[in-house]
């Protein structure tokens, strides 16, 4: 979709970014682009970088364009170095009342794309070709206002990044984790509630935790200081009580007899064989502990700092948390890049499906095909503001 309007004579500076080499041209606007300085590339570092704010200067100070935009696509890490340089430099001309006002623009690589299969029906693409597409989408009036972020959105976007990988490597540490406790304490975990409703006519297990299993004091003290079963059932009721105290847990008679109780009903691998397994085990969970720690930490430090950035406007909504606010900002960036909230819904991957033929119109479920992170806290963020505010 068109977005701005482009002044006739306007010079347009296309850039395509690569990792290590960048390409740019440069092209007049006359209804279409007219090339003006061919494609060239250069290394993407300070050398390149000052040759290519040299060539546009010149074309800027030699008064022949009445207007200038410079454009690259907004993908990966690869265009922040640049990005930050370039606006830096050109910061005095993107005035409105600069003689030769300069506008930088970031554009969807889909448009690119897009732009190079029309330009033939081959399926080739070269960098001279990306660098014409990019040149092609700035002269429709296509792209956004670069907007970089402040230091306040850039530390809790790298936060919220480190948070959301961290609970990653925490859910699947807990799904290795599980199948090892069976293997080596069966029937310590058993949702006994589930069991009756599943089996009436069987007597219900008595397992040592019933459900959030890995969250249980209980069972954290069993696994990172006695994880061995044959060594619990040889410590004894009053052994047990003694290693919790030790560690800091709390336990007394009742809870030792029931651990014991779910053991002599368990039957144990071989002695040699659960040493093994309770070595890999214990470690293994001291793992998750480590991740589960690193997650609190991080969620305390993002409760802090989103007060300070634009995430307590949405925080000031009953029933979102700091964190969920700041959860929701993070992938979204600058809000100015989206025209509605049902660009947000896109990005989550919320959008439905659709397929049309005729008079047939059929919606399918939600594509999934964004942010699965926001898609999580979008669906937070409607499950607490449901159980806070009236419908």
């Amino acid at each position: 979709m068109s977005l701005y309007s482009i002044t006739p004579g306007t010079l347009i500076v296309a850039l395509d970014i690569g990792k290590n080499v960048h390409w740019f041209g440069c092209y007049r606007d006359e209804g279409r682009p007219v090339e003006i300085i061919p494609p060239q590339k250069v290394r993407s570092d300070t050398v390149g970088l000052t040759q290519f704010i040299a060539t546009v200067d010149q074309l800027l100070a030699s008064g022949r364009f009445p207007a200038c935009v410079i454009g690259n696509e907004h993908t990966g890490v690869y265009h922040e170095p640049w990005a930050w340089r370039i606006t830096e430099h050109f910061q005095p001309q993107m005035q409105p009342d600069a003689p030769c006002p300069v506008a930088y623009r970031w554009l969807n690589p889909l448009l690119t794309k897009q732009r190079q299969q029309e330009a033939s029906v081959r399926q080739r693409t070269s960098d001279r070709t990306a660098v014409a597409a990019v040149a092609a989408c700035l002269a429709d009036g296509l792209g956004h206002p670069a907007h970089l972020l402040t230091d306040q959105l850039a530390h809790l976007r790298e936060l919220v990044r480190s948070y959301t990988q961290v609970n990653q490597q925490l859910r699947f540490a807990g799904r290795q984790l599980l199948p090892q406790i069976d293997r080596l304490w069966p029937g310590a975990i058993a949702d006994v509630k589930q069991f009756r409703k599943a089996h009436p006519d069987l007597e219900p297990p008595t397992p040592i935790v019933a459900t959030h299993a890995l969250d249980r004091d209980r069972l954290a003290a069993l696994l990172l200081h006695c994880p061995n079963p044959h060594d619990a059932l040889a410590l004894g009721a009053t052994g047990l009580i003694d290693l919790f105290r030790t560690h800091g847990y709390r336990a007394g008679p009742k809870t030792a007899q029931a651990i014991l109780t779910t053991l002599r009903h368990s039957p144990l691998p071989p002695k040699a064989v659960a040493a093994i397994y309770a070595a890999r085990l214990q470690a293994d969970y001291h793992r998750y502990v480590a991740l589960a720690e690193a997650s609190q930490a991080l969620s305390v430090q993002i409760t802090a700092v989103t007060p300070s950035t634009p995430a307590h406007f949405v925080d000031s909504v009953p029933g979102i948390s700091p964190l969920l606010a700041a959860c929701y900002l993070a992938p979204i960036g600058d809000v100015r890049y989206f025209a509605t909230a049902t660009q947000v819904w896109a990005l989550a991957g919320y959008d439905l499906s659709t397929a049309e033929s005729g008079d047939t119109k059929r919606l399918g479920h939600i594509t999934k095909r964004g942010n699965p992170a926001l898609r999580d806290t979008l669906y937070q963020i409607g499950f607490h503001t449901a159980s806070r505010c009236p419908p």
